[in-house]
């Protein structure tokens, strides 16, 4: 006789109806990412992407945008390959970030760029679909198909997955790699065959060249090998049994590092130098490292280099990596901080995640999921080694930095759903109602899935007042900008638009330009404006709360940030009607042009600027400062000294930590 129905036997659909579920929430995925990101202007990073890989299809070219490997970039770009883009022209600048950037946008802009990004997006997206099929999967292997499909509907649904899902970028590549490695790894240790173990090989290769942070799936598979070998050794009646265990586990490992060794040789071609024909990535990879704050990582990279241990375009983003958070401030809770802090990840993991998903997780304890504990591990170790190692990263960079993490609590999250929903009708009831919740509460920030924060949070009208950037504004809202002035016209309009190398004009957006904070950190020139504007103005949320520049004071968009907006387009433009001084901004357009007149040897144009920029904003040290250089040019050096020494006062009574260039 067959065993009698259990409790979640009962609640199961029939496999044909599993299925039909299974498809109908896959092409509900396809559908809202389509949607959602067609209408989405490029975001930051996108443009850069994008070219690195076309400049990796056509030329070999690996010196662009080397802080990631290739493995995205080739197939976002490989549908896009002829579709009459311009190659652009090299770029006289000493660095290659701003290098990639600019030529980036030129080249995306040169053709088609809504049709060349919704083709490379849509090839992204299938990273998303396969992900969604991998967590179905695992769900349906370790906790059975009522988990499976409860998972792959919380997957569907997560806004963080839904906001980066279809962009050019390597966040979600690397969680559906990242994933897959684990999970192949799990079903290596249940029945180990040379295929599957293969597949784990390939999957984590992959993931190491999709993106740096990749490489920590490999002390992940070495961790749960460990935890493996020790619940494993009681069960294993005979010491031979249990050195056969560990062996295996030992080539296992070394296989996997071998094939993953292998893969990223490949993915360059075999060749050590970034670029080909000779060409050098500007600035050299030692000059480069020399930014790098701890001694032992910068020898260990140079190490790699002189002996060509590992690719040098791998080892260029292994020091950006490195450098970054000596050099970024961090925006969280609606604060500022001059440098990365231990919180943030997991304070954006609670902001951004729905509530359903957080409510689930920290059901987990209580759930009764008994005879699982090697799925449980299978799936909380990564999770949990993963964001301990963002934590001490301090690479206060956006949510999307953590999404390796989601797919595993996904499908804890599943678990945890189907274990309450078979206990009792209350537990079936509340588990719907959480996942209606759940759509409901996803579903309410379309389009715009980047500016997602749960309803604790405030919402996405709230998101920009607790964290930014690419949690919030990455630049993708152009296009409901310029719906917005078709509805609501304005003859005289400012707006600030994070990327300053992409022109608003091309969507149609007759607005004046205003400077970003990245235009004032790399030192892109500005007009010259009136300390005293007037007019419409379309502010990215994250230029109002000050992203880039500082607090308050350092914040030439303060007056806008201490006032309630006139309106707001999809939580991340806010508009502003009337009349704003706006001194610190006109300044800082001024030393811009100024910088520009200095480096052209036109010494008496710069000085005047300079001289009106300290006359509008007389108690910013960066304008003393500006003054002070300008000056000293023109010979005039007891003033210089005193400007200097002025810049130097300020900047010490001041927010000092933001200031730190002046004080040195």
């Amino acid at each position: 006789m067959p065993p009698p129905m259990t409790r979640t036997d009962r609640l199961l659909p029939s496999p044909g109806l599993t299925w039909v579920i299974v498809v109908a929430l896959l092409v509900v995925l396809a559908t809202l990412l389509f949607t959602s990101v067609r209408q989405e202007s490029q975001v930051f990073d996108e443009a850069t992407h994008l070219f690195a890989g076309l400049e990796y299809w056509k030329h070999g070219d690996f010196g662009r945008n080397p802080e990631h490997p290739p493995l995205a970039k080739l197939i976002a770009s490989a549908p896009v390959l002829n579709m009459g883009q311009k190659e652009p022209d090299p770029i006289p600048i000493p660095f290659f970030k701003p290098q990639d950037l600019i030529n980036g946008e030129q080249q995306l802009y040169s053709g088609d760029a809504d049709a060349i990004l919704i083709r490379a997006r849509m090839s992204i997206a299938l990273f998303s679909l396969l992900l969604a099929l991998l967590v179905f999967f695992a769900g349906r292997e370790m906790f059975g198909d009522l988990a499976a499909i409860f998972a792959l509907g919380l997957f569907v649904f997560e806004p963080v997955l839904l906001a980066n899902g279809a962009l050019i970028t390597t966040d979600v590549p690397l969680a559906c790699m990242f994933f897959a490695s684990v999970y192949s790894f799990y079903r290596y240790v249940k029945r180990p065959t040379p295929a599957r173990l293969g597949l784990c090989a390939l999957a984590t290769g992959l993931a190491i060249v999709t993106k740096h942070s990749g490489i920590l799936v490999l002390p992940i598979l070495f961790l749960l090998s460990l935890i493996e070998m020790f619940s494993t050794c009681d069960l294993l009646p005979a010491q031979r049994e249990r050195r056969h265990r560990l062996l295996q586990l030992t080539v296992a490992l070394g296989t996997i590092l071998l094939v993953t060794y292998a893969i990223i040789w490949t993915i360059y071609g075999f060749r050590f130098a970034a670029r080909p024909g000779g060409s050098q990535i500007v600035p050299p990879l030692a000059f480069y490292a020399n930014g790098m704050t701890h001694a032992l990582q910068r020898n260990l990279i140079l190490f790699f280099a002189r002996h060509h241990i590992l690719p040098e375009a791998y080892l260029y983003g292994w020091v950006d990596i490195l450098i970054i958070p000596s050099q970024r401030p961090a925006f969280v809770l609606g604060r500022h901080f001059a440098s990365g802090q231990w919180f943030f990840f997991p304070a954006v993991f609670l902001i951004k995640s729905t509530l359903a998903l957080l409510v689930l997780l920290v059901a987990a304890p209580f759930a009764r999921t008994s005879g699982r504990r090697r799925e449980f591990l299978f799936m909380t170790v990564p999770a949990a080694f993963f964001m301990l190692t963002a934590i001490f990263s301090m690479l206060n960079m956006g949510v999307r930095h953590l999404m390796p993490i989601f797919p595993f609590c996904i499908v804890i999250a599943g678990a945890v759903a189907a274990s309450i929903a078979s206990r009792s009708m209350i537990g079936r009831v509340a588990i719907a109602a959480l996942l209606l919740f759940d759509v409901i509460s996803s579903l309410h920030a379309f389009p715009d899935f980047l500016a997602y924060s749960n309803e604790i949070a405030g919402g996405p009208s709230r998101t920009y007042r607790l964290v930014t950037d690419a949690d919030d504004d990455w630049g993708q809202g152009l296009k409901w900008t310029r719906r917005y002035l078709d509805e609501h016209p304005a003859s005289d309009c400012w707006i600030v638009y994070d990327n300053p190398y992409v022109d608003p004009a091309y969507y149609g957006i007759p607005c004046k330009r205003l400077m970003t904070g990245f235009s004032h950190a790399v030192g892109v020139p500005s007009p010259s404006i009136s300390p005293v504007l007037s007019g419409t103005f379309f502010l990215s949320s994250a230029q109002v709360e000050g992203h880039l520049w500082g607090p308050d004071s350092l914040n030439p968009y303060e007056t806008f940030r201490q006032r309630k907006p006139d309106d707001e387009i999809e939580g991340i433009t806010l508009v502003y009607r009337g009349t704003f001084d706006v001194p610190l901004l006109a300044a800082q357009t001024d030393d811009s042009q100024a910088n520009v007149m200095l480096a052209q040897h036109r010494v008496p144009e710069a000085l005047a600027l300079a001289q009106r920029a300290a006359q509008e904003a007389p108690d910013s040290a960066e304008v003393n400062h500006v003054l002070g250089q300008v000056l000293l040019a023109s010979g005039r050096t007891e003033e210089a000294k005193q400007a200097a020494a002025n810049a130097v006062r300020l900047a010490r009574a001041n927010h000092p930590e933001y200031q730190k260039d002046l004080l040195k």
